[in-house]
This record gives structure tokens, C-alpha cells and sequence, in this order.
């Protein structure tokens, strides 16, 4: 998988449920191919909560529900919400993060018009 990319709403794609499709987790802008700790973040593990997800917050606070973590049409998790000892959890998942799996995207926020799009689908369709 290049670099690339990815909302939310296209991140939770990325969960290891469909086979053959690598597990991506969301942390400070990055997005990392967390695939190969599957016994860690695949489905029904530890950490599976943090897959397919911007996991920002959840780690930054050491929580693992899922009301920690922005949904499918927020916007990635910036530091500035966070504490000061949020930020530092953040870095420091982040450098553990770094080490381990290969950084394959970027989070960028979903494009009003999608949004849009998507709203009147929803609309349509009911």
C-alpha cells in the first residue's frame, strides 16, 4: 500500500475483517499499517478497537472506548484538544508506533461536498 490520503470514513475500511485487506490505525495525522501486530489489533484482540479508527485520543487517554475516538465524518484528532500528558502519551505512542509499522497515509479531513453527497443519499434512500 503507497502513501495516501485516507478520512475517517475510508480508514474504518481497515479493521481486518475482510481478508487480504491490511489493518490501519490512525495516530496524530499518520496512518500505520498495524497488520503484522494482528494478535494485537485484529479483530476480537486488545487493541482491536484502535483499528480503522484515529486512535488519537483513546491511546492519548489510555481508553479504550470507542467515544474516545472521532467517527467516520469528524475530523482527525488534533493535539491541540489534548493536555499536556495527553500530548506526551501521544508521542510517545507515536515513537513506539514508528518503530514497529510502516507509516502508509496521511488523515485529512472529509471534503464538504462529500459530505453533502452523502447526506442527500441518506435522504434519498429513506
Amino acid at each position: 500500500m503507497s502513501s495516501q490520503k485516507l478520512t475517517l470514513r475510508e480508514l474504518q475500511a481497515y479493521t481486518g475483517l475482510r481478508k487480504g485487506e491490511p489493518i490501519l490505525l490512525g495516530l496524530n495525522g499518520n496512518v500505520y499499517d498495524v497488520s503484522t501486530g494482528a494478535s494485537f489489533y485484529g479483530p476480537g484482540n486488545g487493541y482491536s478497537v484502535f483499528a480503522g479508527r484515529d486512535s488519537t485520543v483513546g491511546l492519548a487517554r489510555g481508553s479504550l472506548l470507542r467515544s474516545d475516538m472521532p467517527g467516520p465524518g469528524d475530523a482527525p484528532t488534533t493535539l491541540d484538544k489534548l493536555s499536556e500528558t495527553e500530548k506526551k502519551a501521544v508521542l510517545d505512542w507515536e515513537e513506539k508506533l514508528k518503530k514497529k509499522y510502516p507509516i502508509v497515509g496521511v488523515l485529512v479531513k472529509e471534503s464538504p461536498e462529500k459530505e453533502d453527497q452523502e447526506e442527500e443519499e441518506e435522504f434519498e434512500s429513506n
